[in-house]
């Protein structure tokens, strides 16, 4: 029988490390409204991923990657990683989002 990579589990798993985010949000460099828009949809498959009963660690993690290599292409560089990734994942206080409003963080 011939072998079929897609099911062999002796295959390591290939993630996506820093420089293959960093590859692959190159096209969002200038346009931080766009990078904030993908966190987004990041941060909703992450908390799809987390919530399932059999987590897809490998998955997550690389997702979490994702996240910190898209930051700085985000306006949310000069404030602060905890925000971004709380505002992907919809988890922002009334405060904070008043607070990103007053510092003129389109969101």
């Amino acid at each position: 029988m011939q072998e079929d990579p897609n099911t062999d589990n002796k295959t390591p798993h290939m993630l996506m490390d820093c420089e293959d985010w960093d590859i692959a949000f190159e096209p969002y460099e200038g346009n931080p409204r766009a990078a904030l828009n993908l966190g987004f949809k990041i941060g909703i498959l992450r908390a799809y991923l987390d919530a399932q009963t059999i987590k897809a660690r490998p998955a997550i993690e690389a997702l979490d990657l994702a996240m910190e290599m898209l930051f700085p292409y985000t306006e949310f560089h000069e404030v602060s990683f905890d925000l971004f990734v709380r505002l992907a994942e919809s988890r922002l206080t009334f405060e904070e989002e008043q607070m990103l409003n007053a510092l003129g963080i389109d969101f």
